[in-house]
Parts: C-alpha cells; structure tokens; sequence
C-alpha cells in the first residue's frame, strides 16, 4: 500500500516548561477548531546509513511495527511533507521497498549504501485535525513525545514534546494563521531541525559530516615532508574507519571507500614528489598497491551486482534471481580473499610501520630532495605538469583512439584530481571552481566510459562461467543481451568522453590552471 505525499509546508516546535500533552492539546482545542485523535504509545526504528545519508538531506527515515508488514515513513525536510509504504519484507537497501515514490526517493539520497536501525523510540501524543467552517481538514497539529535509545543498546533518553504544524495543499493560508497561533504560545520555540533530528540528538546520536568535511586543513607554506604526513594521516583514518564495514560486507560503498582511500594513498606518494626518502616511497608505495589490487575484483563485481539491481524487472524474475544469486556468490568469495589478505601479517605490518613513519618526528635536516620546500610549491609544481599533459593527451583523442590510451587520460586526471582534493586552500576559489568542474565532468565521463569496458567483459566472463557450472539458459541470454547493452553504450558513451575533454582543454580551463598551479608555485619559491 503506498500512501500519497502530503506535498505541504511543516514547522516544528519544541516546548520547554512544566507542561503535558494532555495540557496543550486542551489549551489549543479551546483556541482552534479541531478533531482531535489520540496517538496511541508506539514504536519505531530511526533508519540511515553509516554515514548520516539521511540525517545529511534533512530528513527522516523510520520502521513501525516488526510483524506482519510494517510501514516505513519518509519524512522529508521541512516544508517537504511525507511519504508512507507498507513493506512485506525485511528491508535492508533501497530496492528491498516495494515500487513507489517513497522509493525513488529514498534510493535517490542512499544509494547501494545499507541501511541500519539508528535509535529505537517510544511515542504517544495527539493528533488534531483543524477544520474549516464547512468541517473540512485545513491543516494538522501533531503533539508528541516520548523516549529513545541508540539502537539496541544504552539508556533511554526522555525527549521533548514536539508540536509539527503540517499545512495541506491549497491552504496555505490557513497553515499561516495556524503558525502565528501556534508561536503565540508559551514555551513553544520554532526549531531549524526535524522532529526526527531533534530525537537523534537528545539519545546521543553523532552529527555525520562529509567526508570531505572531516579533512585536515593543510597551510601552504607548511615544510613539505610534514604536510604530506598531515594529509597522509588524514587518508589513513579514512582507510581504518572504512575496514570494519569492509570486513562484514555490510555494504559496496565501504569497499569503495577503503578502496578510494588506497588509491589516493599511492597516487599522492607518486605526486607529491620529492618529499620522502626514494627507498620509502617505492616501499610503501609497493605494498598499497599490493592490497589495491586485490579490491580490484571485488569492485568489479560489486558494479555488476549493482547494475543488475538496477535492471530488475526489465527481465524475467526466474531469471534475474538466478542471475542474483550467482552475482552474490562471487561476491562472497571475492570478499573472502580480499578479508584473507587483510587478516595477514603482511597487511597488519603495513599499517603499522606506516603509521609508525606518519606519526614519527620531522627531521632538522631534510632527507629528501624537495622535503624542505613549502608544500604549496610542491604540489603547485606538480599539478601544472600534470594538467599540461592532461590537455595534451585530450587534444590527441578521436573516435579511434584505443581504449587503453582513453584509460591512460583517466589515470592522469585521477591523479590531479586526489592532488586538488588534498589542498583545496592553496588556490583562488575561482579557478579552483573552473578547474574542478571541468576535471570532475572529465572524470566522470571517462569512468563510465571504462566502466562499460569492464563491465562488458565481466559479463561475458559471468555467462562463460554460468555456462560451465550448467546454469539456466535465460540467465545466460540475460547476460549477453546486457553485455550487447553495454557494447552500444560504449559508442556513446565515448562520444561524451571526448565532448568533456575537450571541455578541458577549452581557454578558460586552460588559464585558470596556468592562474592555480604555475603562478602558485613561482609564488611559493619567491617566499
């Protein structure tokens, strides 16, 4: 059953004082004319993902009710309304809900990301329905409150009564009346957050930031070899705080974190050049990209499981099932090897002799080349060749250059791209701005681009390999007519590819790097 969304403005108050439900409810029923409806004491689950999706978009996510088919509630940002779902089954990932607004638009905010019982919460409270004078519903007033816990575990936390004005459509003017009503009354205080929000913070609920957000800021003119440690710490924390969710499969994004975290690891021990000892970087640098290989073929197959997704109901469900079905299983086992090696020694060591190296005391005397140097002169310098050979690399991309040469490009933009990311600060926000949204436009069209690629090629190993274990036919047919989707989808996907190199490649691209990077480096050495 999906209920429709009440597409209307909402407030939320939160009441401070001596006062009750019982008390408000009768203070307002003697001031507005309301049906009034009792909230029988209730619970619910509080959903999000690891990382604060949910909470992040200004929103609220619950599950009422754990037998028979309970509902889950969407409560969007305020002004937003609501949206309602029954489910049948439990619900783990966005495509477990049934077909239906609530849906799109929970997949639109999470992703593949899991979601996860946040708090548990008791309520009760009171419903009142604000009537016109021809007894029609104008408006609602939803008096509530109740307890919560992190979920499953802790002490409840008592929170405070909540009063949410919704509007209807088409009476807006009554919700405003309603609201100078409403925030006439003592104690009752406007609050920015959702009731949702408030709940989360009153059981103690951490407030989930980007990740971009948790960086270290870097100054530029920090010596060089002690910047590239801050910013390496940083990456390192992110990697860590990754692996656990890594280790229970809890969900594809924190392999593609803990893989991103790697990567950008070895990138930036190549391009922030010069810093470190020679024998120290090509040992580190070795042993990263040991470990980077090995979530290589797990995150193949987690794009494929994902795509698959994606696609249900386009086939038959005997089909796609089997198809599922063999997609987690090799999922399993590349997960297995993956855990197996960071259970070995040689991974533990890693971690530990570069922290040890990270966390170690700078040296009086430089033990590298470039250690000594401002860190702003260093990955100035750097970033200015890179998108030198970036521009010229994308002037020489036609409708026959190899896949392998269009990778290539790929590589180098990433490689800019981690340099950028790591020291926002050093550049004008301006260039900075004209730089990244060129780079990112590139980088994503080329990424799709050699996603196609691999993707293609995984499917047609999948087929081989459903062949020879003797599974159904349809699932095979299945796998080739996606493996065609994906070859017709690589010619366009070209196309756009060179459209956004070319876009890099444009003058005002061009000046902004020269502007960015050559000009911040002269800058940095005249210092």
């Amino acid at each position: 059953m999906n209920l429709a969304p009440l597409a209307a403005p909402e407030s939320t108050y939160v009441v401070s004082g001596p006062l009750s439900i019982e008390t408000i409810t009768r203070s307002l029923l003697t001031l507005l004319p309301a049906r009034h409806h009792s909230i029988a004491r209730h619970k619910f689950s509080v959903l999000d993902t690891f990382d604060g999706r949910v909470q992040r978009a200004g929103a609220f996510l619950t599950r009422a009710g754990a037998e028979g088919a309970p509902l889950v509630t969407w409560q969007a940002a305020r002004g937003c309304g609501s949206l309602v779902t029954r489910v049948n089954r439990p619900v783990s990932f966005a495509w477990d809900l049934p077909d239906s607004p609530l849906k799109r638009q929970v997949a639109a905010v999470i992703g593949p990301r899991r979601l996860l019982a946040q708090a548990d919460t008791e309520e009760r409270g009171s419903l009142l329905d604000l009537v016109d004078d021809y007894g029609k519903t104008v408006a609602r007033l939803r008096i509530a409150c109740g307890r919560a816990r992190l979920a499953a575990r802790g002490a409840w936390h008592e929170w405070p009564i909540l009063v949410t004005l919704i509007g209807l459509r088409g009476y807006e003017k009554a919700y405003e009346q309603l609201a100078r009503v409403v925030e006439s009354r003592p104690g009752f205080e406007r609050s920015a957050e959702s009731p949702g929000t408030v709940i989360l913070r009153h059981v103690g609920a951490p407030r989930h930031r980007d990740a971009a957000g948790r960086r270290r800021v870097v100054e530029s003119t920090v010596r060089a070899d002690a910047g590239a440690k801050r910013i390496h710490l940083s990456m390192l924390a992110d990697l860590v705080a990754s692996e656990p969710g890594l280790r229970g499969n809890l969900d594809t994004e924190f392999l593609h974190e803990f893989r991103v975290a790697v990567r950008r690891t070895r990138s930036l021990l190549g391009q922030i050049r010069g810093v470190f000892r020679p024998d120290l970087v090509q040992h580190f640098a070795a042993e990263f990209s040991w470990i980077g290989r090995l979530t290589g073929p797990p995150r193949d197959v987690d794009v494929l499981a994902i795509a698959l997704r994606e696609r249900d109901g386009e086939f038959g469900t005997d089909d796609m099932d089997a198809l599922i079905a063999f997609v987690t299983q090799k999922q399993q086992q590349e997960y297995a090897t993956l855990v197996e090696a960071l259970d070995s020694d040689r991974y533990r060591s890693l971690l530990a002799d570069w922290r040890a190296f990270l966390e170690s005391p700078i040296s009086s005397a430089p033990e590298a080349e470039h250690a000594g140097n401002s860190l702003g002169a260093v990955v100035s310098r750097r970033a200015w060749r890179l998108s030198r050979r970036i521009a010229r690399r994308a002037k020489a991309v036609g409708d026959r250059t190899a896949a392998q040469e269009l990778h290539r490009v790929r590589i180098d933009a990433k490689k800019l791209r981690y340099l950028v990311d790591a020291t926002p600060d050093f550049y004008a926000p301006s260039d900075l701005d004209c730089i990244m949204t060129a780079l990112k436009k590139m980088q994503r069209a080329l990424g799709d681009f050699n996603d196609a690629c691999v993707q293609q090629q995984l499917l047609l190993d999948s087929s081989n390999a459903l062949r020879l274990s003797g599974g159904p036919i349809g699932a095979r047919r299945t796998l080739g007519l996606l493996a065609e989707r994906c070859d017709q989808r690589r010619g366009v996907l070209r196309t756009g590819a060179i459209e956004a190199l070319s876009r890099f490649r444009a003058r005002s691209v061009r000046r902004a790097c020269r502007r960015a990077f050559k000009q911040a480096y002269a800058e940095e050495r005249s210092r």
